[in-house]
């Protein structure tokens, strides 16, 4: 398999595991768990679970300069705060739907700094797979409830800078997994040391501990399957891709977790999907076929032909 094929098989894994954690958070929060005190339990759950074996296997993975640490903390807010505390912050203010549509435009963000950031050029491909996903999510995730809900100003700020951090997750790894050469193991453990530290601070300061001491051992079953799933295997297979394939190859191929997180919540709640959800993520799988063809592909099918 070349490194291309397995970039792009590494993301589809990604897409596909954070497509648990949704229906997953969603249980969760329906349980009245509080969704930061979730990130604070996944996030030190995967540094416990990466230490051990970092120690034994790759020890060297937990060196760390005075600049790589600055540079992975920033990478570490990119990651945790922005992308996942801002986004959940976002449904305050927004429906569910209308914070999705948000959310998913982060490929047309990522797009855009490949080209001022990593200067990897998107093939034309890739910018009709932008475009696709746009529509994807707007036909299988807007609904009347959206429209209904409306905007809100301060919703649309939290939702965007979820956008900015999720890109900025995605342009900050290919930099440093493909030209500084950090490791995977690194990147996972610190990013979410520090995210935990993070984290933590905001729960100490907003919210408290006071319902900790409420969980149970299912709550706490589900923030582990979101653990191994969204952090171990997610972002162990987002590391690899990365090593590959451009951050916005990555992106759009990680945009199956819309129609696997939709697959993944019939099968747990037994909700049939709708006729929107569906064409939605008929689009979007056409959008990953599209992402997924490497660059030159077409012009070299076409020189072929007119030989």
């Amino acid at each position: 398999m070349s490194k291309h094929w397995a970039g792009v098989l590494a993301a589809l894994v990604t897409g596909i595991s954070w497509g648990v954690v949704s229906p997953v958070g969603r249980i969760l929060a329906l349980r009245g768990v509080d969704m930061t005190t979730a990130v604070v339990l996944r996030t030190l759950l995967v540094v416990l679970l990466v230490l051990p074996w970092a120690l034994v296997m790759d020890r060297r993975s937990l060196r760390l300069s005075p600049r790589e640490g600055a540079v992975l903390f920033v990478y570490a807010v990119f990651a945790v705060p922005m992308t996942g505390a801002c986004f959940m912050f976002s449904l305050k203010y927004l429906t569910v739907p209308a914070a999705l549509i948000i959310h998913y435009t982060f490929p047309l963000v990522t797009l855009l700094g490949d080209l001022w950031i990593t200067r990897e050029r998107p093939t034309p491909l890739q910018y009709l797979a932008a475009a696709l996903v746009t529509a994807g999510v707007w036909t299988g995730v807007f609904s009347g409830s959206a429209a209904e809900g409306g905007f809100s100003i301060p919703g649309i700020l939290w939702g965007a800078m979820a956008v900015v951090g999720l890109s900025g997750q995605f342009l900050a790894g290919r930099v440093l997994i493909s030209r500084e050469h950090v490791s995977g193991t690194k990147l996972l453990f610190y990013s979410h040391l520090f995210g935990a530290l993070i984290m933590t601070a905001v729960k100490h300061f907003l919210h408290g501990w006071g319902d900790v001491a409420a969980l149970g051992l299912y709550d706490i079953g589900l923030i582990a399957a979101m653990t191994v799933f969204g952090s171990i295997l997610g972002y162990g297979s987002y590391c690899v891709s990365l090593r590959y394939v451009s951050a916005s190859t990555a992106s759009h191929i990680c945009t199956v977790e819309i129609p696997s997180g939709i697959l993944i919540a019939a099968l747990m709640s037994s909700e049939a999907p709708t006729i929107r959800e569906i064409g939605g993520s008929a689009m979007i799988i056409l959008a990953i076929l599209l992402a997924a063809v490497p660059g030159g592909f077409v012009e070299r099918l076409l020189a072929r032909r007119n030989a």
